[in-house]
């Protein structure tokens, strides 16, 4: 026969097991959430563009809202034609989704970037450097990971 003492101390200390073990992923899941920097905003780029990040559902994501139009067009005409898929290159750049998938990672948010003026989209990793910066990296696989990185300034 199991004495009632062993059973006492058997739920307890598998109570105290099972409530470290959740407090433990309690705080875990809750310290990733936490980790990844605030980006939304507006946002200008290097080449003049001014980037929109807000939430598209339940991820940020990056619109364009403004930019340096080519010769020929203006901000409201200008399609994408640099687009390396044939049947994308009449939409228009105003308006176009250039960050997207973001999921946060660690002080970071990793997702997809698309640029407009090369036509193609690549792996991005967004970071928050200052209140005013954030350092957007666009990397693509060839044999190897070709990156560029590009300091996005806040607009006030």
């Amino acid at each position: 026969m199991v004495s009632s003492a062993f059973l006492s101390r058997f739920s307890r200390a598998s109570v105290f097991k099972a409530t470290t073990l959740s407090s433990l992923l309690v705080l875990a899941a809750s310290g990733s959430a936490q980790a990844a920097p605030d980006i939304n905003g507006t946002w200008k780029t290097p080449a003049g563009a001014v980037i929109q990040i807000k939430a598209c559902g339940k991820e940020p994501c990056g619109r364009i809202v403004d930019f340096p139009a080519p010769k020929g067009y203006t901000v409201k005409t200008t399609p994408d034609l640099n687009n390396k898929d044939e049947s994308k290159r009449g939409r228009k750049v105003l308006g176009l989704k250039v960050l997207w998938r973001l999921k946060p990672a660690s002080n970071s948010w990793k997702g997809r970037v698309y640029d407009p003026r090369r036509g193609f989209s690549a792996n991005a990793t967004v970071q928050r450097t200052s209140a005013s910066t954030l350092e957007v990296q666009g990397c693509v696989r060839v044999v190897f990971n070709v990156c560029e990185k590009e300091t996005w300034r806040k607009v006030n």
